[in-house]
């Protein structure tokens, strides 16, 4: 194998010259050393506490390295272009295709590496509070290292080959930290759901790269994102445009539905959404990591780093948007109808993914992206605050069984409520700059069909958000404790975390300002369609609903009585709807119970009567049968033999007799 190879990319005009660094490399593969130590060393294994210290090292160092390359990519990238490093090594050739193996460096990647180590080292921190005195606590670093590593595998990987190895291995890595409690027969059902519905979208993904390696692959000889992104540029001097290197929009369509696929099932888009909820099986700093940060922002990075596909299409990126329309609004209203804690927040994620999915299909990357950085900080903060409740709460999840936490849990009770009005979108939280860009984005989106309906959509799942969020808070926190044992406030490694994430969730929507949006000019190369100004009507009537929406949870459930739900009485059926989301969950289960297993019993009648009934044992018996007759002429008797010769020969003398005696007619 060829030595590294490693050189900077321009994106943009041309940059300096700059050696590469091996620096890239440990970004990627520290976490993943870090598991392997964990997984091999007895001592680290047995010692959960040492375990987890190298665990959280790991991602620390992942962090400066990654700080080190995107502190000056963002100096860069306020004045000109951003170098992009690039550490690639030889891997598979066939044929005309050239597929590497290795990391890049550009500003997409830098923006979410930085995402994913930030977030992921405050909840590796959390963690060894959270799960103190846990048994199998060395396994469980060892897994949650092995996770980081598979995202941020996606994250750095040059190619879909590459992206699509780290896909399935960050399903495998979800499928054993959500069944992390396997003593609990709940939590292997959740971590099988997951895992299979991830692989109907991964199916779909696996084509998408098939379409592309066929249709563009062989064409160019790569599946390198940024050579088929240059290639496809349809208003630049390149050599192909999507009708050339695909024979024709639709096909180009069709391979970016497909991809679009393989992101539905990791973002948890309807139809494909129902896996995450019960997710929540798993310990509380998965539930932070995997549905902030990491695997549910895996499919919204994917399109956005390979928005290509999509530029020149129609149709797609209505589908995608009314998509994300769809699944914001069905999970807001399921979250209503939630009573536990982590529920409500695995039904907020939904919703949220649905706005950011949205604004892919509008054209508004930035946007997107923007969001998904917003609501990693602040929703891995409410998770994280929920964990501290449930502690505190003695691994209590009802919220009516909660209540009067703002007194005994100062700390978990403030940044709640910074977490709550990030969500909710309040000015001058990081909700409320990167919700209300996306909602801009799609009310002058008249390339999508129906964009004034989404609009009003995601203007109604906003004031929706804010009530169940409000409900929530006002539900947990306020009033008098209805539990059974007394609750206390979380350690400081718990709550440290807490304030540095509350801390980014006020703070980080100052980046992405209107008319100064330093995200968007950073992201500009992955970003192409620049928002504009800000959208004042779009900022103020949808601020005007948050609010409203807090103070209507807050008028309900400051009278109702306490440890009581008011709302399934108020909404009857309605409400109904909602605590069965919508039925989809039981639709499934009647398709794999009635229909898939009724067709699999037809196919098991089907081949034990005809396949193994009529034609294995069938010929068998016919063979049998023959041979045993055929078997007692030989019976090794001489006066048999002599016996059936001489009848013979009569017979044939009769024949022949009788020939002559007719002229031959009887022959």
């Amino acid at each position: 194998m060829s030595a590294l190879l490693l050189s900077p990319l321009a994106s943009g005009s041309e940059v300096p010259t700059i050696t590469g660094d091996w620096k890239s490399w440990l970004i990627l593969f520290l976490p993943l050393a870090a598991a392997a130590l964990i997984t091999v060393l007895p001592a680290l294994r047995r010692n959960g506490k040492l375990a987890a210290y190298v665990a959280i090292a790991s991602v620390g160092a992942s962090l400066a390295i990654t700080l080190s390359y995107f502190i000056p990519a963002w100096v860069e990238g306020l004045s000109g272009p951003v170098t992009v490093y690039e550490g690639i090594i030889p891997w598979i050739e066939t044929g005309r295709m050239q597929l590497g193996f290795g990391v890049r460096l550009d500003q997409l990647a830098l923006t979410m590496t930085l995402v994913v180590t930030a977030v992921g080292f405050a909840i590796f921190v959390y963690a060894l509070g959270y799960m103190d005195g846990d048994e199998s606590m060395g396994r469980f670093y060892a897994k949650f290292a092995l996770f980081v590593f598979s995202m941020l595998g996606i994250v750095l990987s040059p190619n879909f080959f590459q992206t699509f190895v780290f896909w399935e291995l960050v399903g495998a890595s979800s499928y054993l930290l959500i069944g992390y409690y396997w003593k609990k027969h709940s939590a292997g059902e959740a971590a099988k759901k997951a895992f299979m519905t991830n692989r109907v979208g991964d199916f779909g993904f696996l084509l998408g790269i098939l379409v592309i390696w066929t249709a563009a692959g062989n064409a160019t000889g790569t599946l390198d994102f940024d050579k088929l992104r240059g290639l496809m540029d349809a208003g630049g001097t390149h050599q192909y445009t999507s009708d050339v290197l695909f024979g024709g929009a639709a096909i180009a369509a069709i391979a970016g539905i497909l991809v679009f696929a393989g992101a539905m099932g990791k973002s948890a888009q309807f139809p494909l959404h129902v896996w995450l909820p019960d997710a929540m099986e798993g310990p509380t700093p998965v539930s932070a990591l995997m549905h902030a940060a990491t695997m549910v922002a895996a499919g919204i990075f994917m399109i956005t780093r390979c928005f290509f596909l999509f530029e020149d299409t129609g149709w797609a990126p209505t589908a995608i948007a009314w998509i994300g329309g769809i699944t914001a609004f069905l999970a807001a209203t399921m979250a209503i109808a939630q009573s536990d804690v982590k529920k409500v927040l695995a039904y907020s994620t939904l919703s949220q993914l649905g706005y950011m999915t949205m604004a892919l299909g509008a054209g508004a990357y930035s946007a997107a992206m923007f969001h998904l950085t917003t609501h990693a900080f602040f929703k891995a903060l409410l998770f994280l605050c929920a964990g501290s409740v449930i502690m505190g709460c003695h691994h209590e999840q009802d919220m009516f069984k909660m209540g009067g936490l703002n007194r005994v849990m100062p700390a978990t009770y403030r940044t709640f409520v910074i977490g709550t009005l990030a969500l909710c979108g309040i000015v001058p939280f990081a909700g409320f700059w990167s919700k209300d860009e996306i909602l801009g984005s799609m009310l002058h989106a008249e390339g999508v069909t129906g964009h004034t309906a989404l609009f009003v959509i995601g203007l109604i799942t906003a004031g929706i958000t804010a009530f169940y969020m409000g409900r929530m808070w006002w539900v947990t926190f306020k009033g008098d404790y209805r539990g059974h044992a007394t609750p206390h406030e979380s350690p400081k490694v718990m709550t440290i975390p807490l304030w540095g994430l509350a801390i980014f969730a006020v703070v980080i929507g100052f980046v992405g300002l209107p008319g100064n949006n330093r995200l968007e000019h950073f992201l500009h190369t992955w970003a192409p369609h620049p928002h504009g100004p800000m959208n004042y009507m779009v900022a103020i009537v949808s601020t005007i609903v948050a609010v409203g929406g807090l103070l209507l949870a807050r008028a309900v459930y400051s009278k109702a009585e306490p440890g009581t739900d008011p709302l399934p009485a108020k909404l009857g059926g309605l409400w109904t709807l909602w605590h069965r989301l919508y039925y989809i969950d039981d639709f499934y289960l009647w398709l794999v119970q009635k229909v898939q297993d009724g067709i699999a019993w037809l196919a098991w009648q089907f081949e034990r009567w005809v396949i193994i009934g009529a034609f294995v044992n069938g010929t068998a018996y016919v063979v049998r049968l023959g041979g045993d007759r055929i078997r007692r002429i030989q019976t090794g008797q001489i006066s048999g033999y002599v016996t059936a010769f001489a009848l013979g020969a009569v017979l044939l003398a009769a024949l022949v007799l009788m020939a002559s005696c007719n002229g031959g007619r009887a022959m």
